[in-house]
Parts: C-alpha cells; sequence; structure tokens
C-alpha cells in the first residue's frame, strides 16, 4: 500500500509541470469566457438602451409640426375669402 503512494506521488511530481500548465490553461480560458460573457451582456444592455433611446427620439421628431411643405393649405372657417360671385 505504502510502495503504491510512493509511486503515485512520483508520477504526480514527473507530471507536476504539465499539469500545471493544464491548470494554468484551464484558469485562463475560465477568465476568458467570463469576460467574454460580461462583454457579451454589456453590450446586449447597451444596444438596447440605445435603440431605444433612438426610437423615442425618432417618435419626439415625428411629433413635431413639418414646415417643409412648399404650400400651406389654411382651410376658411368663418367664409373671409370666399368670393361673392354667386350673390351678385
Amino acid at each position: 500500500m505504502s510502495q503504491q503512494k510512493v509511486d503515485r506521488y512520483k508520477e504526480e511530481k514527473a507530471n507536476r509541470k504539465e499539469l500545471m500548465a493544464k491548470e494554468k490553461q484551464k484558469k485562463k480560458m475560465t477568465r476568458i469566457g467570463i469576460w467574454a460573457c460580461i462583454a457579451l451582456v454589456v453590450i446586449g444592455l447597451g444596444t438596447s438602451v440605445g435603440i431605444s433611446i433612438r426610437n423615442s427620439h425618432n417618435r419626439y421628431l415625428a411629433s413635431l409640426p413639418d414646415y417643409t411643405r412648399t404650400s400651406m393649405v389654411v382651410q376658411d372657417y368663418t367664409g373671409i375669402t370666399e368670393t361673392e360671385t354667386a350673390a351678385e
């Protein structure tokens, strides 16, 4: 039993550099994955907020009066501008 423990320890000691390199690689990839997920969430939230602000601004601009028409049509509700050709 003791000899098995000694053999296992020697094997672990012989492969320690490779095991440490694998662990470092795994930790590094985990950090990269976590930061990538965080970046995706932040970008998604930023995009949704930006789109919401843009849509709100577009609705505001659409609600403003349009002064670009070349001919302004004014309704004559009081009859002031009517010609009296029919009464003559």
